[in-house]
């Protein structure tokens, strides 16, 4: 289970025990603290607060990258001497570098941190519904490379407010995710987004996986909530939360002198 922290300056996140006991620099955010008030100004409010972000998740003065998410299944790789084009389309970072933390960004959708045991290559993923269908994760997996491999869920909606159409049911049928999809007679069906990621990751054999029981939809104190603020909530806007990792230092500086 990942386990709540809070600094000494009020910076509220998340950590797993997993990912920490194999030197993994990582982070998922909250909304306390000030961070991804505004999904417009996310950018400039993660330049502000660099500093706060990348030593809460262990790996001070790092520097951030993110892409544009386009609900896909787009993986990009971050070369040892080259990043990414800045807001490249894509929905996923895999990356081997220890000065760099890649990032992407959620208010409802699932938040997927990986890292392969020797430390040395890590990802972070966005998966909503339509990237869980398109197999964003297997193609993260993929990209990673063969090796025993651990991952991070991070809050998310959770099934209880997650109520979808006959189309969303029939696409994750397809994507064989049925499993994750409930239907009670008379009512609207509800799809488990949390259940999708995991059974996608047990599919790719990873059997080391931590999550959060946390619904950002319910917990408005702690999480932003695209459904519960826009959508359900008239409001034209929410934050986003963040969840960002690098490969770990000591391994990768060593991948990198062999």
């Amino acid at each position: 289970m990942l386990e709540r922290f809070q600094d000494e300056d009020g910076f509220v996140g998340y950590r797993s025990p997993l990912l920490t006991d194999q030197g993994i620099p990582h982070l998922f955010t909250t909304r306390i603290g000030g961070f991804g008030r505004h999904e417009l100004d996310l950018g400039r409010l993660v330049e502000h607060q660099k500093e706060r972000v990348t030593h809460a998740a262990g790996v001070t003065g790092a520097r951030i990258v993110s892409v544009k998410q386009v609900h896909g299944a787009r993986v990009l790789v971050v070369l040892p001497d080259a990043l990414p084009e800045t807001m490249a389309e894509a929905d996923g970072l895999v990356s081997e570098r220890d000065d760099v933390l890649v990032c992407i960004h959620v208010a409802d959708c699932v938040s997927v941190l990986l890292a392969r045991s020797d430390g040395r290559r890590v990802a972070a993923v966005h998966a909503g519904w339509r990237g869980l269908v398109a197999g964003v994760i297997p193609r993260a997996l993929e990209l990673l490379g063969p090796g025993h491999i651990s991952a991070a869920i991070g809050p998310c909606l959770s099934l209880a407010h997650f109520e979808v159409g006959p189309e969303v049911v029939a696409a994750f049928t397809h994507a064989g995710l049925g499993a994750s999809v409930h239907e009670r007679a008379g009512q609207r069906a509800h799809i488990d987004l949390r259940a999708a990621a995991a059974h996608q990751l047990a599919a790719g054999g990873v059997r080391l996986v931590e999550g959060s029981d946390r619904c950002t939809y319910a917990h408005d104190q702690e999480f932003y909530s695209y459904r519960r603020d826009v959508t359900h909530g008239g409001r034209g806007h929410t934050g986003r939360l963040a969840a960002l990792i690098a490969a770990a230092p000591e391994r990768s500086a060593r991948a990198r002198r062999t």
